[in-house]
């Protein structure tokens, strides 16, 4: 299989915004860092980090909805239920890809059509999507010994309670989920989320490190070597 040195390195830099998160989250959960105590300029480059993976989350939504098909719905209430979220998903990314543009008069050619005219190439969005699916079927079978969150209870550490998302539906919801998490870590205080909002920041902590691990071990397979950085 022939794989574009620029998809490889979009691959490991998917895998390198997961890793940066996840050790970003367990930083702040381990030493106990409050959001008041945080120095201006460390606020700004986690800020940072945390736009970087809204971006990514934006894309992976996008991947979602170019890729979901009916075939895949298994009820009424369920097609509905997507028909709500990805057509309002979709008028806002018809517009990005240029999809909306006019076709151009008769005779016109197609040198004169504007920049915004041009329909943007989809790859990343579908690049980004189908990483996350794989991270997502991978998290509950992740191996104990590669699982760092730092509030884990149980002994040995597992995800294996964490389901996968096995309908369109359930994955649009756990899309948004984790798009939710990443916005209120980026307002609120990280020890107070663990406290009140568990599940959703170990599940969306979850989902970061198996991302990562999965890019650092198949990285390899491309040729490319990643340093894998101990917390």
């Amino acid at each position: 299989m022939h794989v574009r040195t620029d998809e490889i390195f979009d691959f490991v830099a998917i895998g390198e915004l997961a890793d940066t998160t996840k050790q970003f989250i367990h930083l702040n959960l381990t030493y106990n860092i409050r959001r008041r105590d945080r120095a201006a300029g460390l606020e700004q480059v986690e800020q940072m980090i945390l736009q970087q993976a809204r971006d990514y989350l934006g894309r992976v939504r996008e991947g979602f909805v170019l890729s979901v098909r009916t075939a895949d719905v298994t009820s009424a209430d369920e097609l509905s239920y997507l028909l709500e979220r990805v057509l309002l998903d979709w008028e806002q990314l018809s517009d990005e890809l240029g999809l909306q543009s006019e076709l151009p008069l008769e005779g016109q050619q197609s040198e004169n059509l504007s920049t915004q005219q041009r329909i943007e190439h989809v790859r990343d969005q579908l690049l980004a999507f189908s990483m996350a699916a794989v991270a997502l079927g991978m998290l509950p079978r992740l191996p104990a010994a590669e699982i760092t969150f730092p509030r884990s209870y149980r002994k040995p550490a597992t995800y294996a309670d964490i389901p996968v998302p096995t309908t369109p539906a359930e994955m649009l919801h756990r899309i948004e989920e984790l798009e939710k998490m990443i916005w209120q870590i980026a307002s609120h205080d990280l020890l107070e989320l663990a406290e009140r909002r568990y599940n959703p920041l170990r599940r969306t902590y979850g989902f970061f490190e198996s991302s990562a691990w999965l890019a650092q071990r198949e990285s390899q397979r491309f040729g490319v070597k990643t340093e894998k950085r101990s917390l």
